[in-house]
């Protein structure tokens, strides 16, 4: 019996799937705590557009403020990098299409393979700034808890590893694959969680930020 491929095999059996109810369940959990939660009913009469400043608010809050970019580059530039190298590696690479389609019935093209793994280089570069971006600045390091280092490390583990992997760098490619989807079902454990939740959160605090103030007529 080969041991890397058992591993491989519960990796992305009971293991995922116990890895994905609880990243459901956790992600069900939060929006309906944040749905209760509600607000006060706004007895004043509206003085602009609620709904429209709302959603955009939403895109807006996304496009750094003038000035923020030129004075913290490596924290601006390499999360948005990150971001969009994350996600490029993510929905971009034909195995992980193949694994959507199977589970949700949904498909794209998948991205020349060349362009992924230079996304998910990009990726993890983007990463290793934004560490030393925070342990360099002794604000930052002041307000950076375990939390975020635990989160940043999680993130970058499945780009690190599905590389490697991917590329059969060293070790037993089998071995390194087990290892890359055992750093995913990590991943989706703890996403409800912790920080990494704001990457479906955003939307809707952003539009209540935004609908609040184009409510008052103030701009968001």
């Amino acid at each position: 019996m080969n041991p890397a491929f058992t591993l491989f095999m519960w990796a992305r059996g009971p293991a995922f799937d116990v890895a994905l109810a609880i990243f459901a369940a956790g992600i069900t959990l939060r929006l309906v705590e944040m749905v209760v939660l509600g607000r006060k009913t706004d007895l004043a009469p509206a003085k602009g557009h609620p709904i429209r400043q709302g959603l955009a608010t939403i895109f807006t809050r996304s496009i750094p403020r003038p000035g923020l970019v030129r004075f913290a580059p490596g924290t601006y530039l390499g999360g948005y990098v990150f971001h969009l190298g994350f996600f490029a590696a993510f929905l971009l690479f034909a195995p992980h299409i193949a694994l959507i389609r199977d589970a949700l019935g949904l498909s794209w093209p998948a991205a020349n393979r060349a362009i992924v793994e230079s996304a998910t280089a990009l990726a993890v570069v983007a990463a290793i700034i934004l560490f030393f971006s925070r342990v360099m600045d002794p604000v930052r390091r002041a307000l950076t808890g375990f939390e975020d280092y635990l989160v940043l490390l999680l993130s970058v583990l499945p780009l690190v590893t599905g590389y490697v992997a991917a590329n059969k760098l060293f070790g037993n490619p089998e071995m390194m694959l087990a290892v890359h989807v055992l750093s995913v079902d990590a991943l989706l454990i703890v996403f409800p969680f912790t920080k990494l939740m704001h990457s479906v959160s955003f939307v809707f605090s952003r539009y209540y930020n935004g609908a609040i103030q184009g409510r008052k007529g103030a701009e968001s």
